[in-house]
């Protein structure tokens, strides 16, 4: 099994965390929507291009949304009465319906790759056990700064799949509008749980030290063991070939991290935010390509 655990890093404070006042600096409105999405459409475990690594990746990401969107929640929430910022806290709770939503439209995805032989709710279950220690062991101040650095790495994925949807050209419609969906709501709100950091904890210096942990450790480490897991559980044999087209895939010319590697490390840029990088626009775009699935259209 796949751990996630990271070495316990200090959680001690380098600055003043009122010395500067804080509010949102989002640059779009939060949506809460409702989706329907029929995933009939899968026609067996196998299903992007005959690779088995790059499908079981994917299903792997998904298994990980209903714990890991559970946590986010979370660790933001627990910071809540310290906002000061209206708008920051009608933000707040717009995150919290996302991410709900999203967990439930994963778990309903998860249930059918179980049904195709993947035991994603065995990953589930590991996810939410080991998430349940870090209650126990983790400042709220580290909790909230893990939070912001997954909220990076997943809105930089998603800025990537509204850029390049060309990458999911090989899913069944419906995952592939699922994950677009997806995306559009992680750009939404990819700053509130930075701003609720900047407003009630401020250590820079913890942020960074978590990012450089869950980006060059956990969350590359959890997916590919979490990958070989599915598999190993599916019974599959990985050929040379499949473990090639998932490089490729990842890390070939136009491969997804090679892509993404620039938007990675602005994080580590003095004075970022999130918003430093405009995608508006592209949101908009899919939010009207999208609209025949949102409920109400």
């Amino acid at each position: 099994m796949p751990t996630i655990n990271s070495p316990v890093l200090s959680d001690s404070f380098n600055l003043n965390k009122h010395s500067v006042p804080r509010q949102s600096r989002s640059k779009i409105e939060i949506v809460p929507r409702k989706v329907t999405f029929d995933f009939s459409d899968f026609d067996g475990p196998i299903y992007y291009d005959n690779n088995s690594c790059i499908s079981a990746m994917w299903v792997a990401l998904s298994a990980s949304f209903p714990a890991g969107e559970a946590e986010f929640i979370k660790s933001v929430m627990i910071f809540e009465s310290e906002i000061n910022d209206p708008k920051l806290k009608a933000e707040v709770r717009d995150f919290a319906q996302q991410e709900a939503h999203h967990s439930l439209q994963h778990r309903r995805v998860n249930k059918m790759f179980d049904s195709l032989g993947y035991q994603t709710e065995r990953l589930n279950l590991f996810f939410k056990d080991e998430l349940k220690k870090r209650e126990h062991t983790w400042s709220p101040e580290k909790r909230l700064a893990r939070t912001v650095c997954a909220e990076h790495v997943t809105a930089v994925m998603a800025n990537h799949a509204l850029s390049h949807p060309e990458h999911m050209a090989h899913f069944p419609e419906s995952f592939r509008n699922l994950f677009l969906w997806h995306a559009i709501e992680e750009i939404e709100h990819k700053s509130v749980a930075f701003d609720v950091y900047q407003e009630c904890v401020g250590d820079i210096k913890l942020l960074h030290k978590e990012y450089k942990t869950f980006t060059r450790f956990e969350f590359p480490y959890s997916t590919w063991m979490s990958s070989r897991y599915l598999l190993k559980k599916l019974d599959h044999k990985v050929t040379w070939k499949e473990r090639k087209g998932l490089w490729d895939n990842l890390y070939g010319k136009g491969g997804m991290i090679s892509d993404m590697k620039g938007l990675y490390k602005q994080f580590l840029n003095k004075g970022f935010h999130p918003w430093d990088h405009d995608d508006s626009a592209l949101v908009e775009q899919w939010k009207e390509r999208l609209a025949p699935y949102f409920a109400g259209n």
